[in-house]
């Protein structure tokens, strides 16, 4: 008795969904994140020119700067994505092929 397998799984699709629910998790978080520091930094609690102040600025540039720079390599991300679904659609390919090929016995294969 042969399992059954579901074809969005065999594609390779529920790895891509993963990655993309992953990534707007990510990105909500990071938003959600920079939000409250902004409101943290609008707040007036820090005297001006206070290294309070200052590390606050500090940490919301390095935050802004870094998920600027890693949601700049997500069509990279998704191409590799792209190129592994490629691939094991053409390596479905072949084993269809060669399953059904006449003349030949399962042993040969």
């Amino acid at each position: 008795m042969r399992k059954a397998y579901s074809k969005k799984a065999i594609l390779g699709l529920d790895t891509a969904k993963a990655v993309i629910v992953s990534l707007l998790t990510l990105a909500v978080i990071a938003i959600a994140v920079f939000l409250a520091l902004i409101s943290l930094q609008n707040a007036n609690i820090f005297t001006a020119g206070s290294s309070a102040a200052n590390n606050t600025g500090y940490i919301i540039g390095n935050i802004t700067s870094g998920t600027t720079t890693f949601f700049s390599y997500i069509p990279t991300v998704f191409t590799l994505l792209g190129v592994v679904v490629i691939i094991l659609v053409i390596a479905i390919v072949i084993v269809a092929v060669t399953r059904f090929q006449p003349g030949q016995s399962r042993e040969s294969l």
